[in-house]
């Protein structure tokens, strides 16, 4: 009766452990200015054109009403046919990110954003790159202002390098 009971308690434990731990992340993955940050820099670095999504009018075009994400497209693949590449060459996977939160109102908030980022060429690139140590870490870091638009956190015109 006695180890009933203690396998009866440890798993109520352990449920209603995974319980708080599970509705926590659910809430952290949210529309917060961090998770903003992290979803923007996966497309901004993997060149993915979802990036759009999360980017302020304000950052999205500049004052020649210019779609800034279109031209950093042209210019990447400009730069990637220069040194002789495709553009998926350029793609960069973000293999750590850390943001903190250095100031925060009801609309503007200013996240600290570093990451640690690997080429992306293609899957197999990362095992054989460690493999044979071929794999360049490249670091990040940044501040980036995010601001409310809509009752929608968005990324705004500051922190990643966007063509003029």
């Amino acid at each position: 009766m006695k180890k009933r009971s203690r396998v009866i308690f440890l798993l109520t434990a352990l449920i209603t452990g995974l319980c708080i731990h599970a509705s926590s992340a659910l809430a952290e993955e949210g529309d917060s200015p961090e998770s903003v940050v992290k979803a923007f820099a996966g497309a901004y670095f993997m060149l993915d054109e979802t990036m759009a999504v999360y980017m302020s009018e304000k950052a999205l075009y500049n004052e020649n009403d210019v779609n800034r994400v279109d031209m950093y497209f042209r210019v990447k693949k400009q730069e990637a046919a220069c040194r002789g590449y495709e553009l998926s060459y350029l793609k960069m996977r973000p293999i750590l990110m850390k943001t903190h939160v250095l100031s925060k109102d009801e609309d503007t908030a200013v996240i600290g954003f570093k990451a640690v980022m690997i080429r992306s060429i293609n899957p197999l690139y990362r095992i054989v790159g460690y493999v044979f140590g071929l794999l360049e870490e490249h670091e990040y870091q940044t501040t980036v202002t995010v601001i409310r638009e809509n009752g929608i956190w968005k990324v705004g015109p500051s922190g990643f390098a966007f063509p003029v």
